[in-house]
């Protein structure tokens, strides 16, 4: 059975909810044997060259097909938003340019958190960033630059054959408007393709140096933990703003702030409810219980038939015991 006599759980802060992304692509990329990139373009108003499709000029079909689908799903599970999948171009150095294709990692969070958890985690996305160097600045590639803003869309798929033959062109396709231009020094800390500097033979490149998620303060915290309290638990905390438990409250109030002392007692009492529960998994105590604990908070709502132990279960020593969890729990999320 799970043992929680040793966990703690903060409701000011947003637990970290790990996001790792789709890695089977950027191997079918490789399979595929990209040899370059073909840009069509159709005549605007005033004669200029306007983009109208980007294909990727691949040797095998197979992969080639399944690293499109791929791409694809993304644009399907973004509601068919087309720039979930990010395409940027790196322009180097030697004259020529990268092209960087990964998922967009705005839309990456918002399809892969579900949505009743979306202001309630400190989401850690982990995506790979494929790159495809071209040796030069083409003209083709400049005219792109110049007008893709002027396109309404621009489909994105691929072709087989060579820059002189085109033996197969895709059926399948996705439609995108958003693009990004960079010089090999000048790639944004926010970027995906930020890790194109660890692809050069000669790099400055540090993972220490990308940014780090602005740490929330222990007054906005403390706001937070009233906050989520009040809503998740909204029976029990009103009981205890109306003196249930109130001598021992007195007591424990000499030493700890009110708000950390009503959420020990609220964890006690959903720990017992937990523990209730006839499918609960016998890792449940293990690691990522935050997230757990938060999706049954989400999920189980208080009503007046909800559980709690008898008054006697709260005994001073374990309500400061469950004090001590909660903020040992607070400061491993501070210093992470």
């Amino acid at each position: 059975m799970s043992d929680f006599s040793n966990i703690g759980f903060d409701y000011g802060v947003r637990p970290f909810f790990m996001l790792l992304g789709d890695l089977e692509f950027s191997d079918l990329f490789k399979k595929a044997d990209c040899r370059g990139v073909l840009y069509l373009f159709a005549k605007g108003d005033n004669d200029e060259m306007i983009p109208v499709q980007i294909a990727f000029l691949f040797q095998n079909d197979e992969p080639a097909e399944k690293f499109l689908d791929i791409l694809i799903g993304w644009v399907e599970k973004s509601n068919n938003d087309g720039d979930a999948v990010s395409i940027d171009f790196i322009e180097n150095n030697k004259g020529g340019y990268t092209l960087a294709i990964s998922p967009e990692i705005g839309r990456f969070i918002d399809r892969m958190i579900p949505k009743e958890l979306k202001n309630k985690v400190s989401p850690i996305a982990m995506v790979q960033t494929q790159f495809k160097e071209i040796d030069v600045l083409g003209t083709n590639y400049l005219n792109f630059k110049s007008n893709y803003r002027k396109a309404k869309s621009i489909a994105i798929r691929y072709v087989i054959g060579s820059k002189n033959k085109i033996t197969k062109q895709s059926k399948k396709y996705f439609i995108k408007k958003e693009f990004n231009f960079f010089k090999e020094g000048e790639i944004p800390q926010n970027s995906t393709a930020l890790s194109y500097k660890s692809t050069q033979e000669i790099s400055d490149f540090d993972p220490k140096t990308l940014p780090k998620p602005p740490k929330e303060s222990i007054e906005e915290i403390a706001e937070r933990r009233t906050s989520e309290m009040k809503s998740l638990l909204p029976l029990t905390y009103n009981k205890l703003n109306n003196l249930w438990l109130g001598e021992l409250q007195r007591k424990l109030s000499l030493k700890y702030d009110s708000e950390i002392i009503k959420q020990a007692i609220c964890n006690l009492t959903i720990f017992e409810r937990i523990k209730q529960l006839k499918d609960l998994p016998a890792d449940f105590t293990k690691t990522g219980y935050p997230n757990r604990i938060l999706e049954y908070l989400i999920s189980t709502y208080e009503s007046f038939d909800s559980y709690y132990p008898s008054d006697e279960f709260y005994s001073e020593d374990r309500v400061r015991k469950q004090i001590q969890n909660d903020i040992k729990e607070l400061k491993t999320y501070l210093s992470k």
